[in-house]
């Protein structure tokens, strides 16, 4: 007799709960070991498909990976240099945005006033504390060299990931056996997932394409900035794009009054709408859905055991967890509960 059997279903239930409670404060204790880890595993997921499409065509699979992690390298150094000049110019800008805030807030004030309402005599600048913005800046500049650290870190552990996929998946197959259930459930689940990160990322080039293309014709400034940062918050569903909307919407308020604002407000919702409702689960299958409610927990949850990384995988953990307990026909009825259910 086993001690499932020995066990009753309560006492049982509450051992398996304190046994993932233990293993889900280990994960949080070794955040700073897991986090490039799990980046890493993810942008592996990304590039499989280029790296597979290079060794098709006869290129060794050393020079395979080199290629790609040189080529993440390019993305990379063209990303840091693209932020640097939008950033750059967005922070020269601040004067002039904060002079247009103050002639509207006066604006403001002298309709109040003629209505009888005496508001205080007060400027946006006095709710702005440049001294913390010099400390955050200053800050972030000393967290450049361990930023720097686990990049290169990250880089090298794709590179090997690329290079080990193949031997890895030698060694399970020979040891689990090619037609077990185990084996076939690990190579479908790693199979969902790859295709989910790159659905994703598509979904994600539409949404931020177009986000970009929306704010460039209505005319608001530093429109491939706000693009660029809509791309890489919407890995985040729902919760990502709205975050990514309120500096554009801001800027908007500024330059053209709150008819701008409310068309900036309307065409992300409507981004928003279409991407997570209409072509995600177009492209992604119902294998890879997701109920609402779960989606925003996962966000939360796995936000607090791995931070921002957590925030930002959130959806990939949450399939791995869920292939996972489909897995098994104990617990085939959890993985189910958390997905969108039959359309």
């Amino acid at each position: 007799m086993n001690i499932a059997e020995r066990l009753s279903p309560p006492a049982y239930i509450a051992m398996i709960g304190a046994a993932v409670v233990i293993v889900l404060a280990g994960l949080q204790a070794a955040t700073a070991i897991v986090s490039p880890f799990l980046v890493a595993v993810f942008f592996a997921m990304i590039t499989a498909p280029i790296m597979a499409w290079l060794t098709h065509r006869g290129v060794p699979r050393v020079i395979a990976a080199a290629a790609v992690v040189t080529g993440l390298i390019g993305v990379l150094v063209g990303m840091i240099a693209f932020l640097g000049v939008a950033l750059t110019g967005f922070v020269r800008s601040l004067p002039q945005y904060r002079a247009r805030l103050d002639e509207q807030l006066a604006a403001t004030q002298s309709i109040l006033t003629e209505y009888g309402i005496t508001p205080g005599g007060t400027q946006i600048g006095d709710y702005i504390d440049q001294g913390l913005i010099v400390q955050q800046v200053a800050g972030f500049a000393r967290e450049v060299g361990s930023i720097a650290v686990e990049i290169f870190v990250i880089l090298v552990g794709i590179g090997f990931l690329l290079l080990e996929a193949p031997r890895i998946a030698a060694v399970v197959r020979q040891h689990l056996g090619a037609e077990s259930a185990p084996y076939r459930h690990l190579m479908e689940s790693g199979r969902l997932l790859i295709e989910y990160v790159v659905v994703r990322t598509k979904v994600n080039l539409i949404t931020g394409a177009g986000t970009g293309l929306f704010l460039a014709v209505l005319g608001v400034d530093f429109a491939l900035l706000w693009g660029f940062v809509a791309f890489v918050l919407s890995y985040v569903p729902y919760i990502g794009l709205v975050l990514a909307a309120i500096p554009p919407t801001l800027l908007a308020l500024i330059e053209f009054g709150p008819a701008g604002a409310v068309a900036v407000i309307a065409a992300v919702a409507l981004i928003d709408a279409a991407a997570e409702n209409l072509i995600l689960p177009r492209m992604a299958g119902r294998d890879l859905n997701l109920s609402p409610f779960v989606v925003l927990f996962s966000v939360v949850f796995w936000g607090i055991i791995f931070g921002v990384v957590g925030v930002l995988l959130a959806i990939p953990l949450t399939i791995a967890v869920k292939l996972f307990l489909e897995s098994w026909d104990e617990t085939r009825w959890i993985g189910e509960l958390l997905g969108a259910g039959e359309e």
